[in-house]
């Protein structure tokens, strides 16, 4: 009965013990800085993921934590002008996710509050309209009723 127990409990903390990893936490080997504000990713790259949850994204420039020695004989830009907008050699580009754009929300809720206000004056109006219509019909039977109207020959 003993033996059957312990290897029950054996049996139950052994895929426990083989998941954890003896081994220590690798640094990652690419460290990347944001370069640039978010901006509105593009229809074509809002399924992409780094345009998720809010469709924006980042502009980032990513270097390797790996460095590779320099020769001395051969000059670092090998005597090629880069353009100022390319990344510095060595960086490569790469796009992250960020949050809302406070400008553009800002936008978008006023935008929304102006709208809203719209509705109400044209609600507003359609009910004065209607109420104004329904006075002069009630206005009319009441006349009616009580004799003011008269025929028009006699």
């Amino acid at each position: 009965m003993r033996t059957a127990a312990l290897l029950f409990f054996l049996s139950c903390i052994a895929p426990a013990l083989a998941q954890n990893d003896a081994s220590p936490a690798v640094a990652p080997d690419v460290v990347c800085r944001p370069f640039g504000p978010c901006e509105p990713c593009p229809d074509d790259a809002l399924h992409e993921p780094f345009c998720q949850p809010f469709g924006n994204r980042r502009l980032m420039h990513c270097t390797s934590t790996y460095r590779i020695p320099y020769d001395s004989k051969i000059p670092p830009d090998h005597g090629i002008m880069r353009h100022s907008s390319d990344p510095p050699q060595g960086e490569t580009p790469a796009w992250e996710s960020c949050g809302r754009i406070v400008v553009q929300e800002r936008a978008d809720f006023w935008e929304f509050v102006a709208c809203n206000v719209l509705f109400a004056s044209i609600g507003l109006f359609l009910v004065y309209a209607r109420s104004k219509k329904i006075q002069a019909l009630q206005a009319r039977n009441l006349a009616a009723r009580i004799g003011l109207i008269r025929g028009g020959s006699g």
